[in-house]
């Protein structure tokens, strides 16, 4: 996408190349050109497509997402009959407009009850921290010497306790016992 002081500048120097294109009294396309040659006083030039068919595969070319958006709800062939596009074509870019749903869990905190989906989350959470040097190699000794047998539970514990000191009514902490990630249990003894 072009910015709009490089389209400015475009306008200026070289005048409209593209026409704006319009349908059922609305602008499909040309929007940004509008308001620029209006600005610049220049008269725009735009066409006025009569059917949905012809807006649809005049915009395909140009915007597939606003052309499948113009076409409304429709079954597959018909946006393709519509857009004048194949079926992959179409669904490919339906494919690609789809929301993606992230594959992490939120976690929200509510203030009026605290701290409860916390507490039903049994899933430990990973969050990468930036650490100097010098502090990741003192952390590494102060486990050594503290007992730890690494670095990541001397972290975590300093941190239940700096949390237990400034966040009021946060559970204190206790060790949980985690699930392995395919479910599997210990065996003990």
């Amino acid at each position: 996408m072009v910015r709009d002081r490089d389209l400015r500048a475009s306008l200026e120097r070289i005048g409209q190349l593209q026409p704006a294109y319009e349908h059922a009294s609305e602008l499909i396309d040309g929007r940004r050109r509008r308001e620029i040659c209006a600005d610049l006083g220049v008269e725009l030039r735009i066409v006025r497509l009569e059917t949905l068919r012809e807006a649809c595969s005049v915009l395909w070319t140009l915007h597939p997402a606003r052309a499948l958006e113009l076409a409304g709800k429709r079954p597959l062939l018909e946006l393709a009959e519509l857009c004048s596009a194949s079926t992959t074509a179409i669904a490919s870019q339906l494919q690609a407009m789809r929301p993606r749903k992230s594959h992490k869990a939120t976690v929200r905190i509510l203030p009026d009850q605290p701290y409860r989906e916390l507490k039903a989350t049994p899933r430990m959470i990973r969050r990468l921290i930036t650490l100097e040097p010098e502090l990741y190699a003192y952390g590494r000794e102060a486990a050594a010497q503290k007992g730890h047998k690494n670095f990541n539970r001397l972290v975590r514990d300093a941190l239940w306790k700096e949390i237990a000191l400034t966040v009021p009514n946060a559970p204190q902490y206790q060790p949980r016992r985690v699930q392995p990630a395919n479910g599997a249990r210990r065996k003990v003894g």
